[in-house]
Parts: C-alpha cells; sequence; structure tokens
C-alpha cells in the first residue's frame, strides 16, 4: 500500500512540476515593473527633501541600501532607460557606499543637465568640482542646490546670495539659515530679527 502512495505522489510531482515550471518561466508582466519602480522610489526617495540637521549632514542615512539597492538594482534592469529608476538607483548606491556603482548612472543624467543629479554627484565629489556641481545644480532651479552652493566655502557675497535665492525658491533650510544669520548679524547681513521672523514665517 505505501508503495502505491508512494507512486502517486511522484506521479502527482511529475504533472505539477512542468505547471510551476511554465509559469516561474513566464516574463515579467507591465504591472509588475511598474510595482517595482514604485518600490524603488519609495526605498531611495530624494535624500535632499528634509529640512532638520540630520539630513544636511548626512542626507543618505535615510535611505535603507539593503533593501533599496536590489529593488532598485532589478527596477533598473527592467526599464534601463527611465531616469528616474537611474537617479534612485544611484542614490541607493550612494547610501549603501557604492559610489564607484552609482557614479556612472549620474554621469549619464548629469550629461542631461539633471540637477538633482548634479546634487547627487556633487556629494560623492571633492573641493571645487563639489562646488560647481552645486552651482549648476543651482543654476538648474534646484533649491537645494543653490542653499548648498551658498553654505561651500567662497566670499561671503556670493553665498549669500545663492542663500537668498534658494530661500525664494522654497528652501526651508535656506531659510532656516538666513534666519540664523539674522538673529546673530552674522556674515555681514546685520542684525535683523524681524527678517529673521519673516523667513521662519
Amino acid at each position: 500500500m505505501r508503495r502505491v502512495i508512494a507512486a502517486f505522489g511522484i506521479c502527482s510531482l511529475l504533472v505539477v512540476l512542468p505547471t510551476f515550471t511554465a509559469l516561474a518561466a513566464e516574463p515579467p508582466s507591465a504591472a509588475d515593473d511598474a510595482a517595482l519602480q514604485k518600490a524603488c522610489l519609495k526605498l531611495a526617495a530624494d535624500p535632499f527633501a528634509g529640512s532638520g540637521p540630520r539630513e544636511w549632514s548626512t542626507p543618505f542615512q535615510t535611505i535603507d541600501a539593503f533593501q533599496a539597492i536590489p529593488v532598485c538594482r532589478e527596477a533598473l534592469r527592467r526599464q534601463p532607460d527611465d531616469a528616474r529608476l537611474k537617479l534612485a538607483t544611484a542614490f541607493a548606491y550612494i547610501a549603501g557606499r557604492k559610489n564607484d556603482e552609482a557614479k556612472p548612472l549620474l554621469d549619464q543624467l548629469v550629461a542631461q543637465n539633471d540637477s538633482d543629479a548634479m546634487l547627487a554627484l556633487a556629494f560623492i565629489s571633492k573641493g571645487a568640482e563639489a562646488t560647481e556641481l552645486m552651482r549648476k545644480a543651482g543654476e538648474g532651479g534646484n533649491a537645494s542646490g543653490l542653499m548648498l552652493y551658498g553654505m561651500a566655502p567662497k566670499d561671503e557675497t556670493g553665498g549669500l546670495s545663492s542663500l537668498r535665492r534658494a530661500a525664494e525658491a522654497g528652501s526651508t533650510r535656506a531659510m532656516l539659515v538666513l534666519a540664523n544669520f539674522y538673529y546673530k548679524g552674522d556674515y555681514g547681513v546685520g542684525y535683523n530679527p524681524g527678517e529673521a521672523k519673516r523667513l521662519l514665517t
């Protein structure tokens, strides 16, 4: 009796396996691609969007690289021309300290004048190269680029001009930095608590 049951089980398995193999071999659907894209963009969201000190100094700590990298890598493999996925995947790589893998993706996007990519590339670059990328990002209308360029070492006049433009563009960080300057009278802006209050309201 046991031999009969075992034989029946083997036959059932042989019938099921081809069906399972066929299902596994089916190409991913458009719905799968869309779901992966959505997951990647959520896991590797814009790291410069925060307004607190932690986001300013270590923006990529907001991304869990362990989760984001495999999802974004697969999403980009399926949709290799998607600029948003390229940027998100680069964000994930930087968060995972894989700058060498992020740079080629960012270089492609910078060549297309993507200001968000310029800002990310500036983060993993040094000195004058980083400052120039911040400047270009700011010129491209990126408020975070204007803010960071304004904070980069340079003449005070140029820095304040960039910070003001960033604040006008809606950068909360720039508003907070300028408000602090006005409260203290630093960097030649003069002591002006009224202007500081205006920036914070």
